[in-house]
């Protein structure tokens, strides 16, 4: 045994493209109202990420002027002929004049010297192979180089010593002697402690601000597409399952707020550094930015390939999990079916089927994943190699400080970390913009009932229904009435009955207008009701239909339903109208007893009953009773019974019934067939023609006797 499932719809069939600027367009409408919130965080951000960029920036500082302060010696005298004046032009008065022909070059000025200048120094000799220390100028570098004459040199109004030197020192003078570049230290410890406070502080109000934008604006669309769900036409719920409309509601617009209140806030600070990032580099030092950004097209051509990938595996994993909600939907839904013909083994193997569909649609993109992540490592890891070997390389050969390589390095680490988080941004933003794609699919959808341009909004007549030359049909090619015309004056009960598909049924829905005629005209003492305010339709018309609708609040709330206007009074009458003040005074809170999910502490019978005291607590004109008992027990169906005269009593009443006991007490009935009315008159007057209705009389009375020969054993 096996299944073979038509699903009604597929989550993930249809997906937006990450990048599609109408979608997004439509989207940012919604944003607008809070635009200077969102102005505000993207202002934030930017002052994170300028601040986020300083920190290696101090740490280069922090090396290059406090740690390794150095000045290189240069013996002029050893120089090649035109060299030494090729040195002073460049150093200008930057240089420190020591002893017989040398003289001292701070290590900032030395890297500004042409390369080839360098090269031609060092071959020829003229460069100390070890660096100095440039002593800060300070009286204790004074008294320190007077006191350790064999260790200090003087460089013009200066002095230096050997950086193989210092640990040579003691303790004390050492500490003496780096005093002021432990304070410089500090300070730039402090300020760095500041700023990565200040990038928390930011990051914090930034995120709030944007989750609060991104939560009201939540909060605009789901209430926007609530309404715009409330206004549409029945045709429109039957082509759209319940489980679809709702998943719109909650997990679509929850994956739209994903994309703003996340991707949106990282997406622009990756943007903010990845372009601070460039900036600086080519600031810092321009060719060993340029050997850095080589790799920029490799990333891109990579970022291109996994988004291909990943968007196809997306795709697959999506419409695996649209079969298995809807298969649970369906399954959970209808599970006492299931059970009652012991098809449990058949649905565990369509679910194991359905999930092993999952399972390989989830490992496909696990595999793109677990391949784009290693490369993106691959090549973060040669960006740093590049750096090391050739910034490196210049380090050695004073052309590039420290200081710079280390924050190269750091920079670099900065650089591929929005790379590392594309994988799950985009597919956030896959989700995001299929959840839109599908939220605006449903906005876009205008079936419903034209509504009038100018509302009638009458004094309450008397309750007269007249139904002119009427047709319909769901589909228009195929009438389901034709040409029904009647009218039934006020205060009186009419009856329709007729076999299954003659059209009862939609003779009550054009009645409380869920739809409209193709044909004809239904008025409501005089008006047509597509002329009439909906609001006034509602409150003069009510419908009692065979499946009861309740709410899983209390008691009260069932019966009020929010309406204004039925007050403590009304609702204690329609109880006592309806015959169900009986047993909501034996509930345990009374009208306050919670009902729970489909009232399922209640009969059938007690259903219908609340069902008909909420029709008649807003006091209608006007009745309509759609197989109220076909689906109560004989006990409950006295009970409702007993009910309806005392609840049709004063107002215009149609009664749609199977069950011919019901509809016998009516004034008129009308009997349909094919959509036409075939007969009428009282029950009598029906009985004594010999036609349909009698002959429906007479099926009914043989049914019930055999179902009474059954009961007694026979």
């Amino acid at each position: 045994m096996s299944f073979t499932w038509d699903y009604g719809y597929m989550e993930g069939d249809q997906l937006g493209k990450p990048y599609d600027l109408r979608l997004l367009t439509r989207l940012a409408s919604y944003a607008r109202p809070h635009l200077r919130i969102i102005l505000l965080a993207a202002l934030l951000t930017l002052l994170g990420t300028c601040l986020d960029l300083l920190l290696p920036n101090l740490t280069r500082l922090a090396i290059d002027r406090y740690m390794v302060r150095q000045a290189l010696e240069l013996d002029l005298d050893r120089a090649p002929a035109g060299l030494a004046g090729q040195v002073r032009a460049g150093v200008q008065a930057g240089f420190l004049p020591g002893r017989q022909g040398t003289v001292f070059i701070p290590e900032e000025l030395w890297r500004k010297l042409d390369p080839r200048l360098i090269l031609a120094l060092r071959q020829a000799g003229a460069v100390a192979k070890q660096p100095f220390y440039l002593a800060p100028d300070t009286p204790e570098t004074v008294k320190l180089a007077r006191h350790h004459p064999e260790l200090f040199r003087p460089a013009g109004q200066r002095w230096v010593i050997s950086t193989a030197d210092l640990g040579r020192l003691p303790q004390d003078d050492l500490m003496a002697l780096r005093s002021p570049d432990a304070w410089g230290l500090g300070g730039l410890a402090l300020v760095f402690l500041l700023a990565a406070g200040l990038v928390v502080s930011l990051g914090y109000v930034q995120t709030v601000l944007l989750e609060r934008a991104g939560q009201e604006m939540m909060l605009s669309i789901r209430q926007h597409l609530y309404r715009h769900l409330l206004g549409r036409d029945l045709f429109f719920f039957g082509k759209n399952p319940v489980g679809k409309l709702v998943t719109r509601l909650t997990n679509d617009v929850g994956n739209v707020n994903e994309m703003f209140s996340s991707v949106m806030a990282s997406l622009f600070q990756d943007l903010f550094v990845i372009a601070g990032i460039v900036v600086v580099l080519l600031l810092l030092d321009l060719k060993l930015a340029l050997v850095c950004l080589a790799l920029a097209p490799v990333v891109a051509a990579l970022a291109w390939v996994f988004s291909r990938l990943a968007r196809d595996a997306f795709r697959q994993l999506q419409g695996h999990l649209g079969r298995i909600n809807s298969w649970l939907s369906e399954t959970l839904d209808g599970l006492s079916v299931v059970k009652l013909f012991r098809a449990e083994a058949a649905g565990r193997r369509e679910f194991a089927r359905l999930n092993q569909g999952y399972f390989r649609a989830g490992m496909r993109q696990v595999k793109v994943f677990a391949v784009f992540m290693p490369l993106t490592e691959l090549l973060s890891g040669l960006a740093m190699a590049l750096i090391l070997y050739y910034g490196g390389g210049r380090v050695v050969q004073d052309q590039l400080s420290l200081g710079t390589l280390v924050a190269f390095l750091a920079y670099m680490q900065m650089f591929f970390r929005p790379v590392r988080d594309l994988a799950e941004k985009y597919n956030i933003m896959q989700a995001a913009m299929a959840s839109g794609e599908r939220i605006f699919h449903l906005l876009d959808n205008q079936q419903t009932l034209p509504a009038p341009a100018v509302p009638l909004r009458p004094e309450a007549g008397p309750g007269r229904v007249e139904f002119q030359g009427v047709s319909f049909g769901y589909d228009p090619a195929s009438l389901v009435l034709q040409q029904m015309s009647f009218a039934i004056p006020p205060g009186e009960t009419w009856a329709v009955v007729g076999p299954t598909g003659a059209g009862k049924t939609s003779l009550v829905n054009l009645l409380v207008r869920f739809y409209d005629p193709q044909q004809g005209r239904v008025l409501l003492d005089g008006v047509d009701l597509r002329e009439l305010d909906p609001t006034i339709l509602a409150q003069r018309v009510a419908l009692v239909s065979q499946d009861v609708f309740l709410l899983a609040g209390s008691v009260r709330q069932n019966i009020s339903l929010g309406r204004p206007e039925v007050d403590e009074r009304h609702l204690q009458r329609a109880l006592e109208v309806s015959g169900a003040v009986h047993f909501v005074r034996r509930l345990p809170q009374g009208l306050d007893t919670v009902l729970g999910e489909g009232a399922r502490r209640l009969s059938a019978g007690q259903r219908q009953l609340l069902a008909l005291a909420r029709a008649v607590a807003g006091e209608p004109r006007v009745l309509v009773l759609d197989e109220a008992t076909s689906s109560v027990d004989p006990a409950s169906e006295r009970l409702i019974q007993q009910a309806l005269p005392r609840v049709m009593a004063g107002r215009t009443s149609l009664v749609v019934a199977h069950r011919l006991s019901t509809v016998r007490r009516a004034q008129r009935i009308l009997v349909m067939a094919r959509g036409r009315i075939v007969e009428e008159g009282s029950h009598e007057q029906l009985m004594a023609a010999g036609g349909l209705y009698a002959r429906l009389v007479r099926l009914q009375r043989l049914r019930n006797g055999e179902e009474a020969r059954h009961a007694d054993g026979n």
